[in-house]
């Protein structure tokens, strides 16, 4: 398939620095989205830090499934961010994690933390990944609603995350794909502000004539999250799968202070 592709992220409305962070070479049909933490400047750390080893590894991490390579790189970093935290003044630190690799006809997604991927498909928008929060557990235990969990005092509290401990499970999720489809990776600091169903609007789910470009997609949805006023840093990356043909796009990732 040809990948069409937009990344953008921002500081938001009430943060001094942005501890988000983004990768996307797709080239190599690589995407991810990275949401750092720890204060003074440590999480910004944690997200260059995982950015950095998830592409050396993923460059030089052997011949396995395309699956396989992608958890084992996200394992790598993890390894990577953990070794790091036991510096002064970085003990702590950490990053979520949400990549996406095209594999074939599917899609293969690794996770940890409260990032997330949705799949917008037919003009609705599938949350794929599981939030690694104490609310996300609560939720799937049904001991709050959504309503209670968007309120909710400890919705920023991850059960899991690259970093903060020497080994963690990394989810995996295998999606078969079809032309057409949008793939939305985003920090907390989009999904907390805009709602499935306005991501499933502004990422568009059509074919390849569909007006709203993935560049377009990204920027409304970072517009909608700062005119609510983003309390945190905001990141998107928004993928469309296309007709066979060479990926569109350069090798980026966001430059320190972007």
């Amino acid at each position: 398939m040809r990948i069409v592709h937009a990344a953008r992220t921002d500081i938001g409305m009430k943060r001094d620095n942005n501890e988000d962070n983004y990768l996307v070479l797709p080239e190599e049909g690589l995407f991810a989205v990275f949401d750092g933490m720890g204060g003074h400047a440590a999480g910004e750390v944690a997200s260059r830090l995982a950015v950095e080893t998830v592409l050396s590894w993923w460059r030089s991490g052997g011949f396995g499934a395309a699956h396989q390579r992608l958890r084992a790189a996200a394992r790598a970093a993890n390894v990577a961010v953990f070794d790091a935290g036991h510096d002064t003044g970085r003990r702590g630190m950490g990053s979520t994690l949400t990549a996406l690799t095209l594999a074939g006809r599917e899609v293969a997604i690794a996770h940890a933390g409260d990032s997330r991927a949705y799949l917008v498909r037919s003009g609705q928008a599938a949350q794929l990944t599981a939030d690694h929060s104490r609310v996300g557990e609560m939720l799937r235990m049904r001991l709050i609603t959504a309503e209670q969990a968007a309120r909710h005092p400890a919705r920023s509290m991850l059960t899991r995350s690259l970093g903060t401990e020497p080994m963690v499970q990394i989810d995996l999720v295998r999606q078969a794909a079809e032309l057409g489809d949008v793939f939305v990776l985003c920090s907390d600091g989009l999904w907390d502000s805009v709602a499935r169903g306005e991501i499933a609007q502004l990422a568009g789910g059509g074919g390849e004539d569909e007006a709203r470009t993935p560049a377009a997609a990204a920027a409304s949805l970072i517009e909608l999250a700062l005119k609510r006023d983003a309390p945190d840093n905001v990141t998107v990356a928004v993928i469309r799968l296309l007709a066979h043909g060479p990926a569109q796009g350069r090798r980026l990732f966001r430059r320190r202070g972007a």
